[in-house]
């Protein structure tokens, strides 16, 4: 470890963590308030400005999604099985429509403070269609971190 390449390569790698805040697939780096909009299949559910807040549960996360779609309505549902894997982003969101809930499987990079995606949903067991996401983070949960 004496050689001036290794020390500086290691050097390097420390400032990179610093400045960061967080290793690449450390799930902390995604607790906060994001904001973006959401298309769903054939303009179906989720479509519409979106509002996703992630916390810390235990040793995971758990999480929120609002969605406001274009005539003004508002709905909401949970997120679970929030993963962070090779800075891709994964969870699963469930809508309570009556007795059919919607879940919605997401999936999209993370870059930077900004997530693009795409989403399966599906209903009863059937497949509605895919859609796509774009979410960024919202300034004061980056303050709060």
């Amino acid at each position: 470890m004496n050689n001036p390449l290794c020390i500086l390569m290691a050097g390097i790698l420390c400032l990179q963590g610093l400045v960061l805040g967080a290793p690449a697939d450390n799930p902390k780096a995604l607790i906060g308030s994001w904001n973006g909009k959401a298309t769903g299949p054939q303009g179906g559910p989720p479509t519409g400005n979106i509002t996703v807040t992630l916390e810390k549960d235990g040793a995971g996360l758990k999480g929120k999604i609002v969605v406001k779609g274009a005539g003004g309505g508002e709905y909401s549902g949970q997120i679970s099985d929030i993963r962070l894997k090779d800075r891709i982003f994964s969870a699963l969101a469930v809508f309570k429509f009556g007795e059919s809930p919607l879940e919605v499987r997401v999936s999209g990079p993370l870059k930077g403070r900004s997530i693009e995606g795409t989403f399966s949903v599906v209903s009863k067991g059937q497949k509605m269609g895919d859609g796509t996401f774009a979410i960024t983070k919202s300034a004061a949960a980056l303050v709060k971190k």
